[in-house]
């Protein structure tokens, strides 16, 4: 050991000292001047002034790139934008670009004293319009090396930092060998010297016996046969070398060493190191060095103007998934000098000589070893990084904001975060997350993220939304996210981002810019309206979830090893199945609707670490203000005797527990023995080989074990107040659930494509009214019923849609409020009181019966009618006159498709142009008439005649033009725009106005419902009404009844299929109680065609009669092929409905192949929609040339849920002509959509076919 590393030593532990002896900070609190900051004002009850024009605090937050050459005149013009697109609240983020060379001045400009002129200036730019401004704490990501400057030094304003080269990160890595009984080692330490103060240094050399044959070292690493822990002598030397005789057996040497993380390099910077999150002085150089003089040039702006600080990323990153660590870090954990004695102390001895536990199976050992090594990592972080942070922020009067990486997974939480995703987030004020690179809506993150908020009581949590969602990115797209988003518990949306510049390289930096760059910025004020209105009712509400999911930090903590442990690269035999079922468990829950917070398991033991006093109540769990009634184990390997005490106080004060998936077999601290006794008298199976067990104890606590999920929303539905549950059942939509006084709001999102009919019930009285987050408008359900405890409400949802369920107790007289209880029309526009009676509006989209059944002073009104009007629509086909809204664009005619084969690469407007001629009857009296456009890429605007134009954004396209058509001649001009995608990352996207377009009408009736009148309706539906099926095969259709009557819905449903075909069940009887309320009862009918079947279509008949003996019947028609679906592209030009989505350019289809280029890493094409039912599972088999080689995937959607990397297979791509066979797993669900990323890489493709086949 170097003089110099002696030095270095004696400071570090030094310094550990001062850390272990200091008292821990307290919670962080929220940080404010003497009034609540804004962003973080409870809100008392609903306000529905403000939800109609939501506070800048709920609307948008603009991530604000500035990543150019600054000047005034453009900060100033480019904050008019912001307010202009409704947006007032922004975060300055210094990027790559900044000062106006991309890649070259960033560095230099970055904390200059032009910089700090340019950051006043833009603040109090901002002061003068009203706006508020929030801090970013470093360049680019991630938080901490401060441009550089905190390990190398440099100019911060003028002023001149010194250098501090050991303010690097460090890593401990071990390096094994195996040295048989009675023979010497003599070799010298496994370090080498470094220039500059940043040596290697051997923390510890440990000897063990092997507890088994084999070796403790493989593939070059040190990992293999298990050692005795009991056995461990240290053989660490002074004199550099070690030189021992092993005595009898076979004994692995284990030496640990610390290291400098010199490869590893803050994103977009290549030349500039990392720093290290475990030294207290590296914190205080790196806020002297940026906070500090924050709050010298603007700090009279903190808390007014200045909300918070933005702290990006930070962690540890020698290990990480992308291997940017370097080979020599590969399998290491984070260290820091000094560490071995901060260890002692915390787990009150030598933990250090047991650490070789954290890369073998050490015996007894190797949990508690494991636990207690991350549960100080996660104590030092905190007291080294976090807490200063906080406390400055809490000084100065502002807000600091986390955004930790790579939430996805619980393997990345121990690689970055040190073990427990929630002790990391303590000190933050207000929680953060990111969404990069595309929507999943089976990720947990907001659920995660909002969790911490409760957990902590924070009353806002933030998401920083659509980086890299590519230039592809649509308003719809934004919306759907962003409303999924807010169902898991979000409540501040930061949009990423708002770019300074997308000039050069920018363009292609992390895009999309969602500012005045982008096509669809003329629109984003609307959609910033939209997401105030989706948060608002939430900020500062109380949530009301009735589970809680355990998030299991001792398992993380200790299952597996730094080997396996990989993050978003894979997480290893061990801690893989925990991570899969802790996402397939919260999925299972929010799938049925019962929303749940994660509640750590350090604060089910009460661990101070959290600071957090969770306590139980007559069987609920309970944390201030809120209260979880059952509370969901997913696998879980390890759990601590703490923490089980108050899982088993649950129980035993009337509680429910359910575990899913596996029961824990170790203790944190190694007291297997005591948990296993007490799981087993818990749950009445042994963990070791765990059975399905119901157990209920005194009180009334129930004890469950189920071996998988499948029954998990069941079992737990019956021992909670769900809050809400939808008839029929659906797994399409999230609820979220809040509280605001006496108020209650659920929020309600369709995540999928597909329009939802439900019946929605809440556990909760009172007059239901509908908050539309589109457009403001707000007023009572038109459609609901009331009971004494609860209230159901009808819900038509559109693809997407999201909506406001509220009630407000005192806002509507219950007995004063007419409202209908059940009706099957299209819409209910009014709903009166009228000659002591009820009148209802209604909207009819095709003839036949239509009823309506009323209440009004606890009395029933009913009546019915039939819309003969046939409503048959017009159809607006052939050619239109199109041209694309440029200079010298030329008209030309023809049909409805994408403009792409016109110019692939433009991004911009289309007009289309039509004139239709409307006879005068289908403008009659009593009529609507909707303007249908079928598919649009991506926004469209309507005129008719020539009238001011009508923006549509968004599914469905459907403009009321009523009011706008005439008898006779009419012109129809549909301007359509697409996205950037084609031109800036050359796509060739779908683009443009696709249809098909229709003039469709609609009947309005009015009736007069009568008093003690009495309706018996029903109708008749069927999905699929084409579906394929192979010979032999079955294919299921589901039909629906629905209807009303007084008492019971009663009838019989038949099915008729050609000779030869059975039919299960051919028929059957129903009978549902209806009581005047619609009803629906689902009758899933099994098809299964001949063995010998010919290819052909072939019809059904399904039919249902009613106990009056009216009949309906519906046509499904069965297409009998050798393959589910198949594409062959035998026609020139046509795609047969596969689209460019991304990186893709030109797609064209000749000599029966679909050909294109792949121009990026990310290319893929989307398929048409498709039915195809995946019980007996599938093969998609693609044919395809490919010029070069590379890595295929092929992702699908189905019933459960989008494209996403758990519903994907990968295929290798060979250069040359080649069949791939991807299987899809045999599941309860349905095929909708495939997508073929065909390489990840450039290249020139030839697909031939695409087939989805029977799986064998």
């Amino acid at each position: 050991m170097t003089a110099r590393r002696m030095r270095r030593l004696a400071v570090g532990l030094a310094t550990a000292a001062l850390l272990v002896a200091a008292p821990q900070p307290a919670l962080a609190q929220r940080p404010g001047t003497a009034a609540q900051p804004e962003w973080d004002a409870r809100t008392g009850r609903l306000d529905p002034a403000a939800f109609t024009a939501p506070p800048s605090t709920s609307r948008p937050h603009a991530f604000w790139f500035w990543n150019g050459e600054l000047t005034e005149a453009e900060l100033a013009r480019q904050l008019d934008e912001m307010r202009a697109g409704g947006v007032e609240e922004f975060f300055i983020h210094p990027r790559q670009g900044l000062g106006g060379e991309f890649g070259v001045t960033e560095n230099d400009y970055y904390l200059s004293t032009d910089y700090f002129d340019k950051v006043e200036y833009a603040v109090e730019q901002a002061a003068r319009r009203g706006m508020k401004a929030w801090l970013y704490d470093d360049l680019n990501w991630p938080s901490g090396f401060a441009g550089g400057r905190t390990v190398r030094g440099g100019t911060v304003d003028g002023r001149t930092v010194e250098a501090d080269p050991t303010y690097v990160p460090w890593y401990l890595t071990p390096i094994a060998d195996d040295v048989a009984g009675g023979t010497t080692y003599d070799q010298p330490v496994p370090v080498q010297d470094r220039p500059g103060p940043v040596d290697d240094e051997l923390v510890a050399a440990l000897a063990y016996r092997k507890a088994g044959q084999g070796s403790c070292v493989t593939g070059g690493q040190a990992r293999g046969v298990a050692l005795d822990g009991e056995s461990v002598r240290e053989l660490t030397p002074r004199d550099g070398r070690i030189t021992w005789t092993a005595p009898e057996g076979d004994w692995c040497l284990v030496q640990l060493v610390q290291r400098p993380l010199l490869n590893y390099h803050p994103d977009l910077e290549p030349d500039e190191p990392y720093v290290d999150m475990l030294n207290p002085d590296v914190t205080a150089k790196f806020i002297d060095i940026t906070h500090e003089t924050y709050a010298d040039r603007v700090g009279d702006h903190f808390g007014t103007t200045i909300q918070g600080i933005f702290n990006d990323e930070p962690g540890f990153y020698n290990n990480f998934p992308d291997g940017r660590g370097g080979a020599d870090s590969r399998g290491s954990v984070a260290w820091t000098p000094g560490f071995r004695a901060y260890l002692t102390r915390n787990a009150g001895y030598d933990l250090t000589r047991d650490l070789a536990a954290l890369w073998y199976d050490t015996g007894a050992r190797t949990t508690r070893v494991r636990v207690a090594y991350h549960d100080a990592l996660s104590d030092r972080y905190n007291e080294a990084h976090t807490a200063p942070l906080a406390r400055w922020a809490e000084e100065h009067g502002i807000a600091l904001i986390s955004n930790p990486l790579v939430e996805e997974d619980l393997g990345s939480h121990r690689l970055i975060e040190g073990g427990s995703w929630f002790e990391m987030q303590r000190h933050y004020h207000l929680p953060g997350m990111d969404l990069i690179s595309g929507l999943d809506t089976s990720a947990v993150t907001p659920k995660l993220n909002s969790s911490v908020a409760h957990l902590f009581g924070r009353d806002r949590n933030l998401a920083e939304t659509f980086g890299a969602f590519g230039w592809d990115l649509t308003v719809e797209e934004m919306r759907r996210t962003v409303a999924w988003e807010a169902a898991g518990g979000v409540d501040l949306i930061d949009n990423h981002a708002f770019y300074y510049s997308i000039d050069g390289q920018r363009a292609s930096e992390s895009p999309p810019s969602e500012f005045f760059q982008n096509l669809f910025w003329p629109r984003f004020g609307a959609y910033s309206a939209y997401v105030g209105r989706l948060t608002e009712p939430a900020r500062g509400a109380r949530p009301v979830n009735p589970v809680g999911v355990l998030y299991p930090s001792s398992s993380i903590m200790a299952t597996g090893t730094p080997w396996d442990v990989r993050g978003f690269a894979g997480n290893g035999p061990a801690l893989g199945p925990v991570d899969a079922s802790w996402k397939a468990t919260s999925n299972t829950l929010l799938d049925a609707q019962l929303d749940f917070d994660y509640l750590d398991e350090l604060a089910l033991a009460g661990d101070p670490d959290l600071g957090v006093d969770l306590d139980v109540d007559h069987g609920d769990l309970t944390l201030r203000d809120q209260r979880w009634q059952a509370l969901v184990l997913p696998r879980t390997t390890v759990l601590s005797l703490a923490a089980l005490d108050t899982i088993e106080k649950v129980v035993r004060t009337g509680g429910t527990v359910v575990a899913v998936d596996g029961l824990p077999t170790h203790e944190a601290k190694g007291r297997d023995a005591q948990l296993r006794q007490r799981l087993t008298a818990l749950f009445g199976t042994d963990p070791q080989a765990p059975r399905e067990s119901r157990v209920t104890h005194r009180n009334g606590g129930l004890a469950v074990f189920l071996p998988d999920r499948s029954r998990l929303a069941e079992v737990v539905r019956e021992r909670v107040t769900a809050g809400v549950t939808l008839t029929p059942p659906t797994s399409a939509v999230r609820v979220r659930h809040v509280q605001c006084g006496a108020d209650h709001a659920f929020l309600l999102v369709n995540l999928t494509d597909d329009a939802v009919r439900t019946t929605a019930d809440f556990d909760v009285a009172g007059v239901p009214e509908l908050w539309d987050p589109d457009t403001g408008e707000r007023r009572v359900a038109p459609v609901y019923g009331t009971g004494a405890r609860s209230s159901t409400v009808d819900l038509d949802l559109d693809p997407y849609e999201a909506t406001w369920v509220v009630f407000r107790p005192g806002a509507y007289v219950a007995a004063r409020t007419p409202h209908l209880t059940a009706t099957n029309a299209a819409e209910v526009t009014a709903v009166t009181a009228a000659r002591g009676g009820v009148r209802a509006t209604l909207v009819a989209d095709e003839p036949g019966a239509l009823y309506a059944v009323g209440r009004l002073g606890g009395r029933q009104y009913a009546a019915r009618t039939t819309v003969t009007d046939p409503l048959e629509p017009i159809t607006l086909d052939g050619d239109w006159a199109f041209r694309f809204d440029a200079d010298g664009a030329r008209t030309v005619e023809r049909p409805l498709r994408s403009w792409t084969d016109l110019d692939p690469r433009f991004s911009g407007s289309g007009v289309y142009t039509r004139e239709v001629d409307v006879p005068a009857g289908f403008l009659a009296d009593r009529r609507r008439v909707q303007l249908d456009l079928g598919d649009v890429r991506e926004l469209a605007s309507v005129s008719v005649n020539g009238d001011r134009p009508t923006p549509v954004d968004a599914r469905p396209y459907v403009v009321d033009v009523t009011d706008r058509l005439r008898p006779g001649a009419n012109t129809i001009e549909v301007t359509v725009t697409n996205t950037q995608a084609n031109a800036i990352q050359g796509n060739a996207r779908a683009s443009g106005l696709l249809g098909p377009v229709r003039l469709r009408p609609e009947r309005v009736v009015t009736l007069d419902l009568e008093r003690g009148a009495e309706v018996t309706s029903y109708d008749l539906t069927v999905d699929p009404v084409r579906t394929t099926v192979l010979p032999g095969a079955t294919s299921t259709v589901r039909a629906r009844i629905d209807g009303v009557a007084p008492d019971r819905l009663v009838g019989t449903l038949t099915t008729e299929a050609p000779a030869g075909w059975t039919v299960d069940p051919a028929s059957v009887p129903v009978a549902v109680e209806s009581d005047g309320r619609r009803v629906a009862w689902d009758v899933p009918v099994r098809v299964t065609a001949p063995a010998r079947a010919a290819e052909g279509s072939y019809d059904l008949a399904v039919r249902f009669e009613g106990q009056g003996g009216e009949t309906i019947t519906r046509a499904v028609t069965v297409q009998v092929a050798n393959a589910f679906a198949a594409w062959e592209f035998e026609t020139d030009g046509d795609a047969e409905g596969w689209t460019a989505a991304n990186q893709v350019t030109p797609l064209t289809v000749s000599g029966g192949a679909l050909r294109f280029s792949s121009t990026g890493g990310d290319p893929y094409l989307v398929g048409p929609a498709v039915d195809v039912d995946l019980t007996g599972g599938a093969v998609v088999e693609i044919v395809m040339q490919s010029s070069t080689a590379g890595a295929g995937q092929v992702f699908w959607a189905t019933t459960e849920g989008g494209f996403a990397e758990s519903r994907s297979g990968v295929f290798d791509t060979v250069a040359g002509t080649h069949t791939y066979r991807v299987p899809i797993p045999a599941q309860a669900a349905h095929l909708l959509r495939l997508r073929l990323d065909p390489l990840r890489d450039a290249g020139d493709l030839a697909v031939q076919g695409i087939r989805v086949l029977p799986a064998g």
